[in-house]
């Protein structure tokens, strides 16, 4: 009966992790209504799968956006998790000297993450947030946010080596638990 589990279980994670979904940030959809982005290190010719966009779009738009749109583009029968990182991560997680409001994580496990960054200099209502703060001018518009992603992909040898190192350290876990407990 465990080794009927044990080989489900490989097969379904095997699956999982070799399931086909985006490899590069040209993959996902442009923030609807906005202006890419051409400043230093907001385009893929400066640093790998960045994408920035200045937009009229708050957090809770572009999230959920992008959440759909990586679900998408994947076809897995669940959604990425949420993860809410620190805005300070940015400088790390997307590229030095990035500003940011918010910071999260779509990810799914042991495969890619997309990350949303978000520059919202004003609340939705139009007021400003700190003192000094201007609309982005871009192209003769004005647009109160901006939004930076960064994409993770990893390819799928990675990806067949850990599953590999999972299963066979399952195996190994189940046959010294099984010494363990029966031989007590």
């Amino acid at each position: 009966m465990m080794k009927k589990f044990f080989l489900i279980f490989s097969v379904l994670l095997l699956v999982y992790m070799i399931w086909p979904g985006p490899t590069k940030i040209a993959d996902f959809k442009p923030l609807p209504s906005s202006v890419k982005s051409t400043l230093a290190g907001d385009n893929i010719e400066q640093v790998s799968n960045v994408a920035g966009y200045f937009s009229d779009n708050f957090r809770p738009f572009v999230t959920s956006f992008y959440k759909s749109n990586y679900w998408q583009k994947t076809l897995l029968p669940f959604p990425p998790i949420e993860l809410i990182h620190p805005p300070e991560y940015a400088f790390v997680i997307i590229k030095k000297h990035t500003d940011s409001t918010y910071l999260e994580e779509l990810v799914y496990p042991l495969r890619d993450s997309l990350y949303v960054n978000g520059f919202e200099p004003f609340y939705s209502d139009g007021s400003p947030k700190f003192w000094g703060s201007t609309k982005f001018d871009v192209d003769g518009d004005s647009f109160y946010t901006k939004t930076t992603l960064r994409f993770y992909p990893s390819p799928i040898f990675v990806r067949i080596l850990v599953w590999l190192g999972i299963v066979v350290s399952v195996y190994g876990l189940s046959k010294v638990g099984k010494k363990i407990l029966f031989n007590i």
